[in-house]
């Protein structure tokens, strides 16, 4: 109970300090944000690394790529942004085009933030692909909706990764399709990236036949065998966070507007591995030394682009459960949902598209018990791969620069293959 405790009296200290503009809670509308400015003259200033504030479309510019901004909306009035990185080779591509998805409380921005060596859009976009970088809605990049005010209407934050794979990916698989004119793509999904997809692939299993190959970095869906410390400690008193957090009217969490953001983005640049390299220790295993501290600090400043509580509750229940099973509403609310007293489990034995596990001995949020789990489930697994170093880690996938050797290559010959 102290870290529960620690948890309630550091979010609290956030809100209270904050000199921002806030919303104050009433009974029709609970709902708390708070800001703080961007203050990129400030960052500058101190010596921050500009990589460690410039948004997608401001670094792939800097590095050389043409990109492009696009925006869908779901079914259920979700506007959602995609980034696009134009291919690097002359004339239209003749591949599948590639769509990403981030993981929790990630953005877009994880895909290019290693730097045009290692980030895997920047690789496929020099490999002639054409690359689609998406965004779950609630993070910075798409928080809007077409009646909904994510300041002022508590129901906009009403979603977990339930949503982000029942609605997001499924409209933003069709735009994409739709606009290259072609009847499949490949796609690539990161820590929650990837359990977007289980869902989308065993509720709505039709968008099955418009993937040609997935491949899941660090996936997640069973998490029985979970190692990290505080999403497990936190897990076994969700009630008691969930309640304390409804309490105080906030349902938006660990956003890139919040005081959360910018005070890990300022330590993270002077001390990069004792704060970041702590950061992603504790919550996902990172072995210190593994990452450059450039990599760290910038990484962290695009880190905690915001999500819903309710986002990280829906986890949480996975911790408790040790199912992969849907949002579990309350009796009532399950029986108005799904009608029945239980919320059902995902059947991923209905994920007939081709699909390729990469994990790693050392991941803490995805432990390879729990993806061995999930890879005797899949009827059209074509590999389990697992990183052969013992030191690598949740995030090692996208910013160790030995992704050159271990994964980007990996990526690129499925590609090949399962271009015809």
């Amino acid at each position: 109970m102290e870290l529960v405790g620690s948890v309630i009296v550091f979010l609290c200290v956030l809100i209270s300090v904050n000199n921002a503009s806030i919303l104050e809670p009433t009974k029709a509308n609970p709902l708390l944000s708070y800001y703080i400015p961007e203050a990129r003259e400030l960052k500058n200033a101190l010596g921050l690394h500009e990589d460690v504030y410039l948004n997608f479309t401001e670094l792939t510019s800097k590095y050389g790529y043409k990109s492009e901004e696009h925006t869908v909306t779901t079914e259920d009035g979700y506007i959602l942004t995609i980034f696009r990185i134009l291919s690097k080779c002359d004339g239209p591509s003749t591949s599948y085009p590639v769509l990403m998805m981030h993981g929790l409380i990630d953005s877009s921005d994880v895909y290019i933030v290693a730097g045009p060596d290692l980030g895997l859009g920047y690789v496929l976009s020099k490999n002639c692909y054409d690359v689609w970088a998406a965004n779950h809605r609630g993070n910075v990049y798409s928080r809007r909706h077409v009646s909904l005010d994510p300041d002022k209407d508590i129901k906009f934050w009403d979603y977990s990764f339930d949503e982000h794979g029942n609605f997001d990916l499924p409209a933003t698989i069709d735009y994409v399709l739709q606009v290259t004119n072609k009847q499949k793509l490949f796609y690539v999904g990161h820590s929650q990236g990837t359990t977007d997809f289980f869902v989308l692939t065993s509720l709505r299993p039709e968008y099955n036949d418009k993937i040609q190959l997935s491949v899941q970095l660090a996936p997640v869906a069973w998490m029985t065998n979970s190692m990290s410390p505080i999403p497990r400690a936190l897990a076994y008193h969700v009630s008691q966070v969930k309640e304390f957090l409804d309490g105080m009217g906030l349902r938006e969490i660990l956003g890139k507007h919040q005081l959360s953001h910018f005070v890990l983005e300022i330590l993270c640049s002077f001390q990069p591995e004792a704060v970041c390299g702590t950061t992603y220790r504790l919550t996902s295993g990172l072995e210190p030394g593994t990452l450059k501290p450039k990599v760290l600090s910038v990484s962290l400043g695009h880190l905690l682009a915001g999500t819903s509580t309710k986002n990280l509750v829906h986890f949480a229940q996975l911790i408790v459960s040790k199912k992969f099973k849907r949002f579990n509403e309350g009796l009532e609310g399950n029986m108005k949902r799904y009608q029945s007293s239980k919320p059902p489990e995902y059947n991923v034995s209905l994920i007939s598209s081709p699909v390729v596990l990469v994990s790693a001995h050392q991941d803490w949020l995805s432990s390879l018990k729990d993806v061995e789990t999930l890879s005797s489930k899949l009827p059209n697994l074509v590999e389990n791969y697992v990183v052969p170093l013992k030191e690598w880690s949740h995030v090692n996938h996208v910013y160790d620069e030995r992704i050159q050797k271990y994964v980007n290559p990996k990526i690129l010959d499925y590609f090949k293959e399962y271009e015809v």
